[in-house]
């Protein structure tokens, strides 16, 4: 309690009372060698994302702007030591995001609904 206490103080206040959101959905291919149809998550605290894509072992970090778009990024290297580029674009309308996930391979269609939970 003392360190989350500290940890507040040390943000600024918004950050200390701003609601985790959480929304959950699919991902569904539409352009170029995609896996199938799965799940993302994305975490929303005031104006930072976190989208998770797939089984959530990445995440691409971004802002949600004042006009309700959202964008993340995440640069990994592959194998032969080139950059591997992903991004989500998003906008947020209501309890709803609807966006794209791309990768070198394939886009995504990104369609996510606040959680309950």
């Amino acid at each position: 309690m003392r360190q989350c206490l500290i940890l507040c103080l040390s943000l600024s206040a918004s950050a200390c009372t701003a609601e985790t959101l959480n929304y959950a959905g699919t991902l569904r291919p539409i352009a170029g060698t995609c896996d199938p149809t799965t799940q993302a998550v994305l975490t929303r605290r005031d104006t930072t994302i976190i989208f998770a894509p797939a089984a959530g072992t990445i995440e691409l970090h971004g802002q949600l702007t004042a006009d309700k778009n959202l964008a993340a990024q995440l640069t990994l290297t592959d194998p032969s030591k080139q950059p591997y580029n992903l991004s989500f674009q998003g906008q947020l309308d209501g309890n709803r995001i609807d966006g794209t996930y791309t990768t070198p391979r394939c886009r995504y269609a990104v369609n996510l609904s606040l959680t309950t939970d």
